[in-house]
């Protein structure tokens, strides 16, 4: 995203960017006299804030040095409408679409009078605003901004710019969220020809998307398709990226959890590389990865219903270790297919003092109804 992020250096050479046209020295020299030391000071921590992700606090600070310029410039200045995108900005990353909407279209209208309605500096706009459509669930509008961005790029750049390609990912999004699978799948996939195009086959680019389209065939149940896909990406990031960096973990857990679904053993290997990295926090262990137990099924074809409670120690790695059946009912018809499952249950590790510790007597509780296996953790009663 083409967030402007002010400077705080020289309060007029923070906006320049948006302006019409360049200002004389001289009448830079006088405007710039008229902001305040408080102004530079509450701008610098809005900066920090915003660069450490720090989004509540940056949207206070934001607040804050709107409200000292309009003070200090006048609300019907040209640079004002900067710090109101800005202000914004924060608050549409926040939730707080109510705020964020009105000072949005009053700000986009000012610079659209000022710069036209094709300036490139308009881009951020027509995005946030897609957001805020987004998050109001009015998904023609949305993409009807997202259109509005095409059409400048298109006009600035040409039809094959990389920029282009950013928005038919926001695009397909949409259409996904609108149960259009065939039309998220082609905006996904003229995205990946344009990435391609600028930036060869194996770039990082290109393999996020292939994920994406992954996602559009597991959601398609093509699970074939889906794993080809998954493989394609984590082949590029593998080369591209760190072992442990989140976008490579993200396909390992893509694929675990595909092949989880498929009871595919090769989920151990996708699964215990996110466990591994996964960041160590202190609490008991989480199930991250639950193979079902297969469901059985008598000869004359009832599928019988019960329960079984099943007790192990989670291992610093992740693993169920010695899975016992506790309690069953009815009988023991339960506790075969449990204790198959169970060994292939993995967890994020139990942390104590910022140290992985093995948790033991953990107990699972999987009902079988029938249509459906449940699965329960944590305090269990019987």
């Amino acid at each position: 995203m083409r967030f402007i992020l002010v400077a705080v250096s020289c309060f007029l050479l923070c906006f320049s960017q948006l302006s019409v046209s360049q200002e004389g020295s001289q009448k830079e020299a006088q405007e710039e006299a008229q902001i305040s030391k408080e102004f530079t000071k509450t701008y610098r921590a809005y900066n920090a804030a915003y660069s450490q992700r720090n989004y509540a606090r940056a949207a206070e600070l934001a607040r804050k040095a709107l409200d000292l310029a309009v003070a200090e410039l006048g609300q019907k200045h040209e640079k004002i409408p900067v710090l109101q995108i800005n202000l914004a900005h924060v608050l549409i990353i926040i939730g707080d679409i109510e705020q964020a909407e009105p000072m949005l279209l009053e700000a986009k209208a000012r610079m659209i009078k000022q710069l036209g309605a094709d300036s490139p500096d308009l881009i951020t706009i027509h995005e946030d605003h897609a957001k805020i459509h987004a998050a109001k669930q009015e998904l023609d509008q949305a993409r009807a901004e997202l259109d509005t961005i095409i059409n400048i790029i298109t006009k600035a750049s040409g039809a094959r710019a990389t920029g282009i390609a950013n928005v038919l990912v926001q695009q397909a999004a949409i259409h996904i969220a609108q149960e259009d699978l065939d039309a998220g799948a082609a905006a996904y996939s003229e995205a990946l020809a344009i990435y391609d195009e600028n930036f060869g086959k194996d770039n990082v680019r290109s393999a996020d998307v292939i994920s994406l389209l992954g996602d559009v065939d597991l959601t398609r149940r093509d699970y074939q398709q889906a794993e080809q896909k998954y493989l394609e990406a984590l082949r590029i990031y593998q080369a591209n990226l760190l072992a442990d960096d989140p976008i490579v973990l993200a396909n390992h857990n893509r694929l675990a959890k595909l092949y989880v679904a498929l009871r595919d053993d090769k989920f151990a290997e996708h699964a215990d590389k996110v466990i591994r990295h996964t960041p160590d926090q202190d609490g008991p262990a989480v199930p991250l990865f639950v193979m079902q137990p297969r469901y059985p099924v008598f000869e004359d074809g009832v599928r019988p219903t019960g329960w079984a409670l099943v007790e192990f120690t989670v291992t610093t790695d992740g693993k169920a270790l010695n899975p016992t059946i506790v309690e069953s009912k009815p009988g023991r018809l339960f506790d075969q297919v449990t204790l198959e499952v169970a060994p292939k249950w993995r967890f994020r590790p139990k942390v104590a003092e910022g140290q992985r510790v093995e948790q033991p007597n953990t107990r699972v509780r999987l009902v079988f109804v029938q249509d459906n296996i449940e699965v329960y953790f944590g305090e269990l009663k019987l």
